[in-house]
């Protein structure tokens, strides 16, 4: 019983800790270039460290994403 309400609490804690890059603001950007980030971003999370938390995966991921984006062109039409 002690366990359940440790993985609860465990739960509740890191659900917080989500990183997202569906708030990255992508409008105007070439999307060729963004789809390139994306499939940068699907790599990195997909290949992420087995050992430690998995949300310092997913920070350097959305961080590494947010960066690129940065750097795509403006889009063209």
């Amino acid at each position: 019983m002690k366990h359940i309400y440790i993985s609860l609490l465990s739960v509740s804690i890191f659900s917080g800790c989500s990183y997202s890059i569906k708030d990255i603001d992508i409008s105007g950007k070439d999307s060729t270039c963004v789809r390139e980030c994306s499939k940068t971003y699907s790599y990195s999370i997909s290949q992420g460290s087995q050992i430690g938390f998995k949300t310092e995966t997913l920070r350097a991921a959305q961080e590494a994403y947010t960066i690129c984006v940065k750097t795509c062109p403006l889009n063209n039409d």
